[in-house]
Order: structure tokens, then sequence, then C-alpha cells
């Protein structure tokens, strides 16, 4: 039979507002605190980052340029662009409450995730709070970029989705669905097939429900095909994002060192592109394609947007990604060494710190003494390099083995360790521990992690800390749940005492 809780209703109501009090102290102390260290909410992306609309074009053809965007899903880019738009003399102090909110809203949805999970009340506050205090997760939190969003989105999918199973009706099931579509309109990594696969299987596993299941997936389902299909009329490209093709350049001809490239290119295996890193300015390509006519839309016109970055949602770009995929499919066939770096890369990375990004050089410092404490005690992450290009240095010059230490060591051993655990709970020996909603949960989480960290690793590379952020709140619920189940059963396996 499955575990049931034992406490009476009065006592769990009362501990869990306990709980709660406890976690959103622990959140406004930890806020304090950073705040006092120096830590202050940074809004540089709009103007900085690739994946985001000229902020001019934000605060004057918003829409318009969300129409003819296609180098990323508009969800995000909507979101912001309201802001800019609605306050654009202020937005950075906007955004800084809006981020804060996340961030209380993230410390309740962990805190409630894993109490539907019946961990224990305070294994789940520790846990809690140990993420939302720890130094990657504030400094997502004082960064205008998409992971905070998503780490939030993330969290109640899986508590919709236990409502769901627990009584299916349509509005449940529009609210899970709904916030899948916003995930799959954020970022590129939550494409539709995840969607399709998820809904495949909740109508299998939840027969009675199924037409809820349809009602609820099928709208969202025909949005994403909407914007993918407005993207092939416009741009030909039937997808909700065009980076792939240069994405394809990082994993493979980006990783060839310049002799390599050099050979492979005067020998006619590769297009003279291999040579350019990818994501360049448009002068760099422009000997290689057909400078497109103007349109007379700015979000497709502009070389460069008004901040001075490179405005990758000009069409011309469209042929650069042919090109990269061109080389990329050459790459893999003929020396499939160049992915491989990649792909050791990616791992390498998905096991770092949270913080070690360079995106925080800057605030990071700040936060001394205790990040290097967390990073080392809870990642295990010894020794930190000041960019990955010092990481190619001691690669090139020591070999493999002296970078262990630059990477979390500890996160290399509970990581897996959480996900084998999860998968063996759908042993059917181990299955009737669970109820159904816990489990479709579980399958849930160890589903979304798995997708997300293929799809991350084996198609990105530099940065799979930053894809595995989002992430962190499902390995933290699963451990506590993990916890949780071990020490029940081995209580219940021992004698009682006399």
């Amino acid at each position: 039979m499955p575990e049931t809780a034992t406490k009476p209703r009065g006592a769990k109501t009362s501990a869990l507002s306990c709980s709660q009090l406890t976690v959103l102290a622990a959140f406004v102390i930890s806020r304090i605190l950073y705040w006092h260290a120096g830590l202050r909410f940074d809004a540089s992306p709009i103007d900085n980052y690739w994946q985001f609309i000229d902020p001019v074009l934000m605060k004057t053809r918003l829409f318009e340029s969300l129409w003819y965007l296609h180098m990323q899903p508009p969800g995000f880019n909507l979101a912001i662009g309201l802001v800019v738009k609605l306050f654009p003399d202020s937005y950075t102090e906007v955004l800084t409450i809006v981020y804060l909110i996340l961030g209380v809203s993230i410390t309740l949805s962990l805190l409630h995730l894993m109490k539907l999970l019946r961990v224990s009340g305070p294994l789940a506050v520790v846990l809690t709070i140990l993420f939302i205090a720890n130094p990657g997760c504030v400094l997502y939190e004082n960064l205008a970029i998409y992971e905070y969003p998503i780490a939030f989105l993330l969290l109640i999918a899986a508590i919709a989705l236990f409502r769901l199973c627990q009584s299916p009706t349509v509005s449940r099931s529009l609210l899970f669905f709904g916030t899948l579509f916003a995930l799959a309109m954020i970022r590129n990594i939550f494409h539709i097939l995840f969607i399709v696969l998820i809904a495949i299987t909740l109508a299998t596993l939840m027969p009675r429900a199924r037409r809820i299941i349809v009602v609820g997936a099928l709208p969202m389902l025909v949005l994403i095909l909407m914007v993918q299909t407005k993207n092939w009329i416009l741009f030909h490209s039937f997808t909700t994002s065009t980076w792939a093709g240069m994405n394809t350049g990082v994993v493979t001809t980006f990783q060839l060192t310049p002799d390599e490239a050099k050979t492979l290119i005067d020998r006619g295996v590769l297009s003279p592109i291999a040579a350019i890193p990818p994501f360049s300015g448009l002068g760099y390509y422009t000997p290689f394609i057909h400078v497109t006519p103007p349109t007379g839309i700015p979000v497709l016109d502009e070389a460069d947007a008004s901040t001075g970055h490179a405005n990758f949602n000009n069409p011309a770009y469209l042929q650069v990604h042919e090109m990269y995929f061109a080389n990329a499919r050459t790459i893999l066939r003929h020396y499939p060494v160049a992915y491989l770096r990649s792909v050791a890369i990616a791992w390498f990375t998905y096991f770092l710190s949270t913080s070690d990004m360079h995106s925080f050089d800057a605030a990071r410092p700040k936060l001394q003494p205790f990040d290097s404490i967390y990073r080392e005690v809870v990642f295990g992450q010894f020794r930190q390099a000041a960019d990955r290009k010092e990481l190619r240095e001691i690669r090139a010059s020591e070999g493999v083995w002296p970078l262990v230490p630059y990477t979390g060591t500890f996160a290399m051993i509970y990581l897996p360790l959480l996900v084998a655990w999860t998968l063996l709970q759908f042993l059917p020996g181990r299955r009737r521990h669970w109820t159904a909603q816990e489990l479709t949960v579980l399958g849930l989480m160890i589903f979304t992690i798995l997708f997300s960290t293929a799809v991350s690793n084996f198609l990105s590379t530099f940065e799979n800390n930053r894809y595995r952020f989002p992430l962190d709140g499902y390995y933290t619920a699963i451990a506590g749940t993990a916890v949780t189940s071990i020490v029940r059963r081995r209580n219940r396996s021992m004698p009682n005492a006399e």
C-alpha cells in the first residue's frame, strides 16, 4: 500500500504554516545580506545579449518586432518588452521587483512540491533554504535572463500535474499544459515533441481522463504550431527558433583547432565559413552570402542593434545557419572528434557550480567567501578558472586529470545517483510505495531532467551549468523524496523496541 501521512489534519496545517514562515524568513534575511554585500539587479542583458530584441524597438515597435522574430521563441521578449515599453525609464527597478516575486514564488513552490511528495517537513525546509540561499540562485534572481522564470514554471508544472492526477478537470489540464506552453515560448529546448510525449503518456496512463488531457493539450499544441507555421511562411523555417544552425557550428567547427580548420578548408572538406566563429557579426559573412534587400522592418533590417551587438534576427543569417549545418554534417561524417570534444566540454560544465558563469564575473566577487564555501561543500568544485580559455590551456598543457578539481566532483556523483534512484521507483517492486500522482510527478521530473540534459549537452556547450540551473529545483525535490523514503523504509524494517 502507498505510504500515507499520519499527522492529524490540524497539526499538519500548523507545521506547513511554520515551514512557510521559516523559508520566507530565510529568503528575506538572505536577500538583505546579499544586498548589503553589494549585489544589485543586472538589467544589462537587455542591451548586450543576443537573445533580446533591440530595446529601442521594444519601446517603439514591440509587437511588430515580435511578429517578425524568428531567432528566439517570442515569450521572454514579450514579457521583458512589455516591461521596457511600459516603464522605459525605470524598467530595471520594475524587473528587480518582478524577479524578487519570482524568488518568493520559487521558495514556496519548491517547499509545496516536496510536501506533496511527502518529504519530511524539517528536511523540506532545510533543502528549500539551501536552494534559495545559494549564491547561484541569488545571482540568477538578479540577472535579466530566462533561467529564473523557467525554474519557477517547472515547479508550477509539477504541482499542477499532481493536482491534475489527483482530480482531473479541464481547468487543471489547461493550467498544466499552459505552463508547458509558456516554457516552449521561452526556450526552444522545450520542443513541441516534449509536450506531445507528455500528453500521449498522460492519456495512456489516465484513460478515464483522456478527453480532459486532450482538451488541455490540444490548444497549446495548436498555438505552438501557429508560431512555427508563421516562421515557415515568413522565413521558410518550421520552428520556434532558427538558432540551431549556428549552434551546430559551436559544437562542431568551433571545436577545431586553427590548424585543423585550415587543413579541412584547404582540402575542400569544409567551406571557408568554418574558420569564422559562430555568432559573429554580419560583416564576417558578407563574402559568402547574398545580403537581403531592406524590408522597412527594423528588427529584420538592422545588422546591429542600437546597443552595438549583432542582430541575429536579420534574415541574412538564415543563409549562415544553412552553411554551418552543412559543415556540421561533414564534421560528423569525416572528423567526429571535433563533436566529441564539444560533448566532453558540455558534461564538464554541466556539473559546475551554478554561480560559475562569465555573466557573474562582476557580481560573484561580492559574494565571497560564501560562494567559495558553497561551491566546495555542495558541488565539490575546489578550483575555479578565470574563464573557459584557462581551462583549455590547462587541458592542452597538462592533460585531462588536472581539470577534475575545476568541475563539481560531488555533483558528478550525487546527480547521477538521484537520476538512478528515481528510475528505480518505476520498477514493479517499487511502484507500490507511491500513489499514482506521486509516481506521475516523479516521472515528469525525471523525463524533464533527461530530455533537457540530453538536448543541452549534445547540442550545445560552454554554458551547460546555466541550462542545468532550472532543473536544480527538481533535483532538490528528488533528493528530499529519496532521503525521506529511504529513512522511512529503514525505520519500518527495524524491529520495534520493547
